[in-house]
């Protein structure tokens, strides 16, 4: 008896079991035609439907308070100086570069993903938003259109990208203002976050039958099929992470004369515990040792840029939402062109700030990037039922990045530093 409660299941394992049940029931309706059965479907696919608007009334109010206290709160900025500017340097630079060349590669590798185009009509006509984006802006258009004229209309109109850029721009400005009057906003955003996070918590324990209820939903419509496609973008995402959480390795031997396999030694330990529990906070205290014990890394680094890294850094995050955004464009059928790749990026790189603190917290912050993209927002409650196969390698991800920028901004030559082990430090390969 005691042991029940140690036995739960965790929220991601009973959501891929709603999405498997809901899928076989949604078929089994579709194969019997029954009235009355179908009756029964459309009336669980308004919670569905209910569930995924509670999620998407949060995107707003979290990215905005995010992206404010990420860039305004930082406390500790002006007198670490040239670490934070270098820091923030690292941090945009390298969402920026991995987004683009996620972006460049997916179009080819999802042109091999076979979807019936009846299911992807199916999608597109029961779609809550349009899935098929007006005519691509020109060049001029998309920059002139990042700077809104009226921002509350923007967000209202589900203008993402310009909304961002806003928010950016804002945060920036708060920055700047005497202490006294930045405090009691970057409070009240703070207050914002942990409310609409506390909200998030309360909808994510809903999403066992949410996404039953979407699963049911999308087996009435296209069939059994989903499923290979699914199993299709969990490789797709899987990889992607492996590959672009490999390049950090080759990245820190340029940047900071760090060998591959002394950065491997000293990442594994917290790689480990990423994979196993799915949390970068959790994965913390190792990172902790191996910048001390193994890498040597300065005061600044240790102290600053790696608490710094661990509070607003995602380096999965533009990697993911392009995989799944390319993966929902194909789903759906709806074509991506260059100029929305381009915005595509830049809210994949905004919107890496504002993971929430909450299980599977990139699924819940996808949305900004698929309405950037003409996308519905609906297809993450799929994702979320399948995710904690690619959070496992999200997670890895994360905190390689955050070691790797620790030692890229450490400024000393790492390979010329004598470590010296604490005692007790024996048990550090465990």
């Amino acid at each position: 008896m005691p042991e029940r409660r140690s036995q739960r299941l965790s929220v991601g394992t009973q959501a891929l079991i709603g999405l498997v049940v809901g899928l076989a029931a949604g078929a089994a309706i579709s194969a019997a035609a029954h009235p009355m059965l179908l009756a029964i479907g459309a009336t669980v696919e308004v919670f569905g439907t209910l569930w995924i608007n509670a999620i998407l009334m949060t995107i707003l109010p979290l990215v905005v308070s995010k992206l404010i206290v990420s860039i305004a709160g930082q406390d500790d900025a002006k007198s670490v100086g040239r670490a934070g500017r270098q820091a923030a340097a690292l941090f945009i630079g390298l969402l920026t570069v991995t987004g683009a060349l996620t972006a460049a590669i997916m179009p080819s590798v999802f042109a091999r993903l076979t979807i019936d185009p009846a299911a992807s009509a199916a999608l597109r006509s029961a779609a809550s938003a349009p899935s098929s984006p007006v005519a691509a802006p020109t060049i001029a258009q998309w920059v002139i259109s990042l700077v809104p004229t009226n921002a509350i209309r923007s967000a209202a109109d589900g203008a993402i990208v310009p909304m961002i850029v806003f928010t950016v721009a804002f945060a920036l400005g708060v920055s700047r203002i005497p202490r006294e009057l930045r405090d009691p906003l970057v409070l009240l955003c703070r207050s914002v976050d942990a409310s609409i996070t506390m909200l998030l918590h309360w909808i994510v324990a809903l999403a066992p039958y949410g996404v039953f209820a979407l699963g049911l939903s999308l087996a009435m419509r296209v069939g059994m099929s989903i499923v290979g496609a699914l199993a299709f973008y969990i490789v797709v995402s899987s990889g992607a992470l492996v590959v672009f959480t490999a390049l950090l390795y080759l990245v820190v031997w340029i940047g900071a004369g760090v060998s591959p396999i002394r950065f491997a030694r000293a990442a594994a330990p917290g790689q480990v515990v990423a994979f196993g529990t799915h949390s970068s906070a959790a994965s913390f205290p190792a990172m902790l040792e191996a910048a001390e014990t193994r890498l040597g890394l300065s005061h600044t680094a240790i102290g600053f840029v790696l608490p710094l890294a661990l509070a607003v850094f995602k380096y999965s995050g533009p990697i993911w939402f392009i995989v799944v955004t390319f993966f929902v464009g194909r789903l759906y059928d709806v074509a991506i062109d260059p100029a929305r790749a381009v915005a595509i990026v830049v809210a994949s790189v905004a919107t890496s700030f504002a993971i929430g603190a909450v299980p599977s917290g990139g699924v819940l912050a996808v949305a900004p990037v698929l309405i950037a993209a003409g996308l519905p927002a609906e297809a993450m409650g799929l994702l979320l039922a399948v995710d904690p196969i690619p959070n496992g390698f999200r997670t890895v991800a994360n905190v390689t990045g955050m070691l790797a920028v620790a030692v890229l901004t450490d400024g000393r030559s790492k390979d010329d530093v004598i470590v010296t082990a604490p005692v007790g430090a024996g048990e550090e390969e465990r």
